[in-house]
């Protein structure tokens, strides 16, 4: 049986520290295990703050909704906004074997929602984009120690 919670968040930098209480708050009534937790912080981190700074036009008040559903197999999040139509999965794969001075700025953050989490898709429908990400095989907290 699968449990879901949502919040939507304004596109204001400072709803990052709000959305990370959130994420607290939600991992022990579902299950959610500390890496994944930091692995969900992480891209939503990265995520967001590229859609604050670069997704709009205005200063206009807009929402950002975030839905996290988990379920037995998986945790999905869904990122929708209604930001400029931008496909975060386009951005070439970083070359991280590079030296660090020699590197392109940029481009790290998609690396890092790559690395942790098992899927990633994103679709623009409409005026909205949406990006659904799966994190596989998330052992319940409680399940955590015993065998």
């Amino acid at each position: 049986m699968s449990k879901q919670v949502m919040v939507e968040l304004k596109n204001d930098l400072n709803e990052l520290v709000r959305l990370r209480e959130w994420f607290s708050e939600c991992a022990g009534p579902l299950s959610i295990d500390p890496k994944t937790l930091f692995h969900l912080n992480l891209v939503c981190d990265e995520l967001i703050t590229n859609t604050i700074v670069y997704g709009y036009k205005t200063a206009e008040e807009r929402q950002i909704r975030v839905c996290l559903t988990v379920g037995e197999q998986a945790i999905e999040l869904v990122i929708t906004d209604d930001g400029i139509a931008f496909d975060p999965l386009s951005i070439p794969e970083a070359d991280t074997k590079e030296a660090l001075d020699d590197r392109k700025i940029g481009g790290l953050g998609i690396h890092f929602v790559r690395e942790v989490m098992d899927e990633v898709t994103y679709e623009r429908t409409g005026d909205q984009n949406t990006i659904r990400l799966k994190k596989y095989g998330q052992r319940p907290a409680e399940a955590e120690g015993s065998a």
